[in-house]
């Protein structure tokens, strides 16, 4: 029974069990229990004479946090901005934590300090009840062979006893019986020695009896020594019963601060998330507004390079109207001059008539004066002719050119109604005194300054021709040209990046408005 309580005090100390100190924790092994006291009292040494209680401690800490976090259930929100002793939510946070850190650390020293002792527990438990087992194996066999020993011992004493006894009665009964007898003499000495044995046995029984006493006694201390440790089992049962409260207590205010942490947290991650929105919508705002002002400086952009294409356009719009009038003043003046060639043609074909008629009607006679005159009115015309011809097409080229440069479109095309056919104005020795050639060449020669491109109004001359057309030649010129051309629109392209920012001013050059183009003021 006592082995039974034994290990069901033990069991109940491996469930909880109050923490000794680290100094008793490596002593506790290293000793050897020689007596059943000295194990129990070297098993069961607590650490409660030189430090203070676990439910002290655990009630020293709690007030401590309590008066460190101005009470962990301390009434009204926590403010994101000042706590109750001037601290923002970040800081209580991080204090919470340290503390539960700080106690989930000394949780675990205690789980680790109660399994030493659960160890030394066991250890002190297992040496008490071998102890026990070899005292009462000791006890038993001893009492029970001591008994059997003193038993037989007082068995054979009795039986002596009885027999000296007997033998003294006989020996003391005989002379009244039978009278003198010559053997009683010889029976006092045998009766002396046998009573002298018989106080030796007695004596030896005495001894016994005492030692029998002293055994008891022995047993009687032995089982209240054993006695002993059941009641240091029962005082450490109740001090293993307060560590329990005290650790409940303490495991209270864990769930207690952890639920505080919890609030805490979740108030602080609410308020953290609704900042966070709170500077999304900034930030979205932010981008927004500057996608805006980004869109309005590129419309202002477009809008001013509009203006100036506007301006520009505009620009190029009066100066083609005056050019327009240029060149319709110049063709006013070519019409002019062609009247009046061809009132000059009138005259001279008249005057070559009224010679003919002269000098058909006075006989004949030689034509060389007319054929000279006409010569030298020929080579005039054709001259002047080559020369309007000439000026015209300049104009209308590089008012073409000009055009197209300034709109840099790109290369220069010769207008569809701007095509001029190459006329060969020489007439043939045959036809210099044929009158319908000169009407022809007149013709073609207006044909050439107004710029129509009907090849059948123009033929009049080539049929009249009889010199060959260099076709090679020809092609050589056109292909030089064509080069020429080409190189120079690359050349102007190449040129164009030297001009990136740059203004085309007019305004002093065309100050004035000379020569029929209007004049141009700055706005």
């Amino acid at each position: 029974m006592k082995k039974a309580k034994a290990k069901k005090a033990g069991g109940a100390a491996k469930k909880d069990e109050p923490t000794p100190s680290p100094a008793a924790a490596e002593t506790a092994p290293e000793e050897t229990p020689t007596t059943v006291d000295t194990a129990i009292d070297d098993a069961l040494a607590s650490p409660t004479t030189t430090t203070p209680s676990l439910a002290q401690q655990s009630k020293a800490r709690s007030t401590s946090f309590r008066q460190a976090s101005g009470g962990p259930l301390s009434p009204g929100p926590l403010s994101p901005g000042v706590g109750p002793d001037g601290e923002t939510a970040p800081d209580i946070y991080r204090k919470y934590v340290g503390r539960i850190e700080e106690l989930e650390k000394e949780n675990k020293r205690w789980q680790k300090e109660a399994k030493e002792a659960e160890k030394r527990w066991k250890n002190a438990e297992e040496e008490v009840a071998e102890l026990r087992e070899g005292e009462v194996e000791r006890e038993g066999g001893g009492e029970k062979a001591g008994d059997e020993k003193l038993r037989n011992e007082i068995a054979a004493l009795q039986r002596q006893n009885q027999q000296l006894q007997a033998q003294v009665s006989r020996a003391g009964g005989g002379p009244g019986r039978h009278g003198s007898s010559p053997s009683i003499s010889v029976g006092a000495l045998p009766a002396a020695e046998l009573e002298a044995q018989l106080q030796s046995k007695s004596a030896t029984i005495e001894t016994m009896e005492l030692e029998m006493s002293r055994l008891r006694a022995q047993v009687e201390r032995l089982s209240v020594s054993a006695s002993t440790p059941s009641e240091q089992i029962a005082a450490l049962e109740e001090k293993l019963a307060r560590a329990e409260k005290a650790a409940a207590l303490a495991q209270r205010e864990l769930a207690d601060l952890k639920r505080n942490l919890e609030r805490a947290t979740e108030k602080a991650v609410k308020e953290g998330s609704e900042r966070t929105s709170a500077e999304t919508k900034l930030r979205a705002l932010e981008r927004e507004n500057a996608d805006v002002l980004a869109a309005r400086d590129e419309l202002a952009k477009k809008v001013e390079a509009l203006e100036k294409k506007v301006t520009t356009l505009t620009t190029l719009h009066k100066e083609q109207d005056a050019r327009t009038q240029a060149l319709r003043k110049e063709k006013e003046r070519a019409d002019k001059d062609i009247a009046e060639l061809r009132e000059k043609v009138e005259r001279v074909e008249a005057e070559n008539l009224r010679l003919r008629k002269k000098d058909a009607a006075e006989g004949g006679g030689d034509d060389e004066g007319v054929d000279e005159l006409e010569n030298e009115e020929r080579l005039r015309m054709e001259k002047r002719l080559r020369e309007l011809e000439a000026e015209n097409s300049d104009l209308r080229r590089g008012i073409w050119h000009e055009r197209r440069k300034e709109m840099q479109v790109g290369p220069d095309d010769v207008a569809p109604g701007g095509r001029f056919e190459n006329v060969d104005l020489g007439i043939s020795p045959a036809q210099r005194g044929a009158a319908g050639g000169l009407g022809g060449f007149i013709s073609s020669g207006l044909s050439a300054l107004t710029g129509a491109a009907t090849g059948a109004e123009h033929d009049g001359l080539l049929e009249d021709d009889d010199m060959e057309f260099d076709e090679d030649a020809f092609r050589r010129a056109q292909e030089e040209d064509q080069k020429k051309r080409i190189e120079r629109i690359k050349d102007i392209k190449r040129t164009l990046k030297n001009w990136e920012g740059w203004r085309l001013d007019l305004v002093e050059n065309r100050r004035g408005g000379g020569e029929g183009i209007g004049e141009i003021f700055e706005i």
